[in-house]
């Protein structure tokens, strides 16, 4: 398995941990950029990810560049955020302090663009109830995440999330799509 995230400090942690769990060898971890992904065409089985698309504007290029490295029959997992029906979202966000790092787009939109990239649905829900997060800053642990990395602007975020959710500006999907092969 290889991991590729575009921050040192999270590739770092996630390969502690994974170590730290017993299973270094089995999982590579990386720093790359999801658009520039070096894999040869095929080589492997399953690209997920999980709240990272928000941050990349060129979501045609994304999505092409997954259906290459994935294999025949290759699965795409997601849980993304996206744009809401009464979109534009309140900022900051957990991703982004304004709209210029954020680019969040309609549900039918992505759906359009994946498909676009070669892939074919296979199960789609809308998990935004589910996965609403915390109501208050209080809610969250000293040691969390969140607080060690959005530091003293975490109770704005959270407090815009919750609008986000209640106004319905974001929404987030889970999905999975299999890589359409011809012939």
């Amino acid at each position: 398995m290889t991991v590729v995230d575009v921050t040192d400090s999270y590739v770092r942690a996630g390969a502690a941990l994974t170590a730290r769990l017993g299973l270094g060898d089995r999982v590579a971890h990386r720093v790359g950029d999801a658009l520039a992904l070096d894999s040869a065409a095929g080589s492997f089985d399953v690209v997920w990810t999980q709240n990272s698309g928000m941050n990349i504007n060129d979501k045609e290029r994304l999505y092409s560049g997954f259906a290459r490295i994935l294999g025949r029959d290759g699965v795409l997992a997601l849980q993304e955020p996206m744009a809401g029906p009464n979109a534009p979202p309140i900022y900051p966000l957990m991703w982004a302090p304004d709209a210029s790092s954020s680019f969040l787009r309609p549900p039918d939109q992505m759906r359009a663009t994946i498909e676009h990239a070669g892939f074919r649905l296979v199960a789609w829900e809308d998990a935004t109830a589910e996965l609403a997060g915390t109501r208050s800053p209080e809610e969250i642990p000293p040691h969390a995440i969140q607080r060690l990395v959005m530091g003293d602007a975490l109770p704005e975020i959270v407090r815009a999330g919750r609008r986000n959710h209640e106004e319905g500006r974001i929404v987030t999907i889970q999905a999975v799509f299999r890589r359409e092969v011809a012939g």
